[in-house]
């Protein structure tokens, strides 16, 4: 399995980027895929009331490469049994999202620990954003060149 980390600190607008890859790579997917567990086969992406991007997992194929998004990446713990699903689902890429603290206990610590022995992590993204109104040219780039590396894969 290839390992995609998006990472930023709390609030940086990791979910939301995820969110943007899997809105992207449902254009180039095939239509029925796995969110949140459940078979759909229309964008599922949920929002809460104050208009913020739910957390979510999904499962989608492109060609030939099953691609795994897990957008919840704060609570180590629940990000590793997270990813033990992805990998009993055999993905080929793993997009999934940290906070960018590395330090013991950290989900960022927890997946370099745990997995990058035995996966190979492709490309770390990090969602620092210094001035606001280029947040969005800023996850734009950063969707763009992970739909890029799903596409040649």
């Amino acid at each position: 399995m290839k390992i995609i980390i998006i990472k930023g600190k709390m609030n940086s607008g990791k979910t939301t980027t995820a969110g943007l890859v899997y809105s992207e790579l449902l254009k180039i997917a095939e239509p029925k895929h796995t969110f949140k567990g459940k078979n759909v086969t229309t964008n599922s992406l949920q929002y809460n009331s104050a208009g913020n991007l739910k957390d979510f997992t999904a499962v989608l194929v492109t060609g030939n490469t099953t691609v795994g998004i897990i957008s919840a990446g704060d609570i180590a713990k629940d990000l590793k049994v997270q990813i033990e699903i992805m990998i009993s689902l055999n993905i080929d890429i793993l997009i999934c999202c940290t906070r960018s603290v590395n330090r013991s206990g950290s989900a960022y610590r927890m997946v370099m620990e745990n997995y990058s022995k035995e996966h190979e992590i492709i490309k770390e993204l990090s969602q620092y954003i210094k001035d606001a109104t280029q947040k969005y040219d800023v996850k734009k780039r950063m969707v763009g060149e992970i739909v890029n590396l799903v596409r040649n894969s």
